[in-house]
């Protein structure tokens, strides 16, 4: 799936989330109609969903048998 390790689509984590948030931002500022803590929101779970992904993918394994 992923060519290295500690990364999303092949992409580093931080540059997934900004595309994903930039995207989010875009389609609210082109005629979404949102409140500003509903945008708040969305863009608070993008990147509480992406850090844990994040953590998932760059955290150490455990060797202990």
């Amino acid at each position: 799936m992923d060519s290295q390790p500690g990364t999303i689509w092949g992409r580093e984590p931080a540059m997934v989330l900004a595309l994903v948030q930039a995207v989010i931002a875009l389609v609210v500022a082109f005629g979404l109609r949102l409140a500003p803590d509903q945008i708040g929101a969305i863009l608070a779970v993008t990147a509480v969903v992406l850090g844990l992904i994040t953590r998932s993918r760059v955290s150490p394994m455990s060797t202990t048998p």
